[in-house]
This record gives C-alpha cells, sequence and structure tokens, in this order.
C-alpha cells in the first residue's frame, strides 16, 4: 500500500484468538546477520550508554536504513537485550529487521531510578547521534533512520520525531556535530500527554518517578514539555501508531487527540490503528501477528528500503 498522502484509522474488534508473530532463529549469532553487541554510544560513568546492533552480513559499502529500537518499562525497567537476542520472539527483534535489509540497534537509556527527566531523551538523541557518526563503519545511511518504540519507549520514538530542531534536547553526550533527527517513527502505546495521564491516574506513579514528584510548581512546565502531544506539527516525519482501546495505562483519548492535531497541523503522513478491545502495546506485548507486515511496510516505504541491496 503506497500512499503519497495518508491519513487514515483502522478500528477494529478482536474476538478472536490473538496468534503469536513469527520467531526469531534460536542461535546467538545467526548464520545470516551479523550482531554486535555492547557498542558504547558514550563513555563515561553510566553502564546504559550502550546498544546492540544488527545488520546483514557481507560488505558495508553499500549504506542501508537503519531503525533504532527503544524499549519500553516505565522508563524504570527494561533493556535493550529484549530485542536482540535472535532467540527472543518479540515483534521489533533487530535481528528480523536486519533479515529485511536493514541495519537495526537496540538502545539503552538512563532510567529514572539513574536519573530524572530529561536524561532519557538525552540519551536517545545522543544514541542517534553516534550512529550518524559511524555511519559509515556500520554501512549506514545517514539520511534514512527510522525510530520504532513501545510503551515509554515509544514515548521516546514521538519526542525524537517531534524536537528535531530544538537544541536543548541534545544533552551534553559526545557527537553535537551530527543530527540526531529521524525520518520515521513508530509508536506501540507510547504516552502522549503526561499531564492528561497523570490527571487520570494512568500510571501515575510512574510518571511521577521520572519527572522526580506531580505536575505542581515549576514541575507542570516538564510534564508539558515532555507531551508529545504538545509538539505536533505539519513538518512531522512519518509516524505510525498502534494504541489498543482497552489500554488502562494510556488512554486511547489521547492518541484520538493526537490525531486530531496532526491533521489540523498538516501533518501529511500519519496512519493510526485504533483496536477495540486489546490493551496496553497491541503489537510488542500482545503480539497480534498481522500488524507484523504493516509495521515492516511502514519501515520499507518510509525509509526507502527497496534502494538498498538485497540482504
Amino acid at each position: 500500500m503506497q500512499l503519497i498522502r495518508r491519513m487514515w484509522v483502522i478500528i477494529l474488534g478482536l474476538f478472536f484468538a490473538l496468534t503469536t508473530c513469527p520467531q526469531a532463529r534460536s542461535d546467538d549469532q545467526p548464520d545470516d546477520v551479523l550482531v554486535i553487541r555492547e557498542l558504547r554510544y558514550r563513555e563515561g560513568e553510566s553502564k546504559n550508554w550502550a546498544l546492540d546492533l544488527a545488520r546483514p552480513k557481507g560488505d558495508v559499502a553499500t549504506l542501508r536504513p537503519a531503525i533504532v529500537i527503544i524499549h519500553g518499562g516505565g522508563w524504570k525497567f527494561g533493556n535493550k537485550s529484549s530485542f536482540s537476542k535472535s532467540d527472543s520472539p518479540a515483534p521489533g527483534n533487530i535481528v528480523d529487521f536486519a533479515r529485511l535489509g536493514f541495519v537495526a540497534a537496540t538502545i539503552n537509556y538512563r532510567l529514572s531510578t539513574e536519573a530524572v527527566w530529561p536524561a532519557a531523551l538525552h540519551d536517545c538523541k545522543n544514541a542517534v547521534r553516534y550512529l550518524r557518526a559511524h555511519a559509515k563503519e556500520h554501512g549506514i545511511d545517514p539520511t534514512r533512520i527510522g525510530v520504532w518504540g513501545n510503551s515509554a519507549g515509544g514515548h521516546l520514538a514521538l519526542l525524537l520525531g517531534l524536537t528535531e530542531s530544538q537544541s536543548k534536547w541534545e544533552g551534553d553526550g559526545p557527537h553535537l556535530d551530527q543530527s540526531s533527527s529521524v525520518q520515521s517513527v513508530f509508536s506501540d502505546s507510547g504516552p502522549i500527554d503526561l499531564v492528561h495521564q497523570h490527571q487520570q491516574d494512568q500510571v501515575r506513579m510512574v510518571i511521577e518517578e521520572l519527572f522526580g514528584g506531580p505536575p505542581e510548581g515549576p514541575r507542570l512546565d516538564d510534564y508539558r514539555a515532555a507531551s508529545p502531544i504538545n509538539y505536533v506539527n505539519g513538518k512531522c516525519p512519518p509516524t505510525l501508531l498502534v494504541y489498543g482501546a482497552a489500554d488502562e495505562q494510556v488512554g486511547i483519548e489521547t492518541a484520538d487527540q493526537f490525531l486530531v492535531a496532526a491533521t489540523q497541523a498538516g501533518h501529511r503522513d500519519i496512519s493510526y490503528i485504533r483496536l477495540a478491545n486489546v490493551r496496553h502495546c497491541p503489537f510488542s506485548i500482545r503480539r497480534i501477528a498481522f500488524l507484523t507486515p504493516i509495521v515492516n511496510e511502514f519501515f520499507t516505504r518510509t525509509l526507502r528500503l527497496q534502494d538498498a541491496p538485497k540482504p
């Protein structure tokens, strides 16, 4: 499905048994994919400044599009390894993306137990800058980088796509001569309006840990500044949203509002899959199998995978 201008919503009621997505190979180092673990995108005291990378084996002279995977876990838990082990069935696995022809990297970032907001966003931007700085080494086309995130990772993915021109979010890490922009964004139930979620008691305590307290006084501005809904504009990169209408952690109303705001702002390439009777993270946790080709097609189209050599 190739649409130059797309603005569509899929509303589906799931009354059938959910099937799992195809599993990656069980061996730790697949025959057809090179997996490099524990690459440091920033030196220093934090053990979380690291990523795992996968790419098709072979010559790196011909550059390929890249996808950055950002794990969820309420900004407090989780690890990149969820998406880098070749025996993991989790959708978004870097081995599976590499088999499609992408270079894929799953990243760690400082969690709220280590550093409060905006450390997590600073780290995600630092990781993207690292990949651009080392693009030739890993066979990456620096003009074609997308981002995939689930739950808290979806929140960070949306902010990567929406804050390209705002230097205050870059942090103090290396490679500041490189851009942290991304060319496409996928969010699987990423939080969109943190003020609203706190008011509605949707993972309220987890959000407070991210900011070091409730949205009161000067901290209210931090909540607003960390909410993707406040950055929607007509120049956003192509975006795919997947949200469940029965989600008790990220209210479906926030995704609905995001679509309305994007439409009003003139966003020309946004796709929204709104799943009835489905809870948090329809793709990565519920593992609804028919979403896999939709996500793959989205990145293939928006990052022009057809221009890359076949793996």
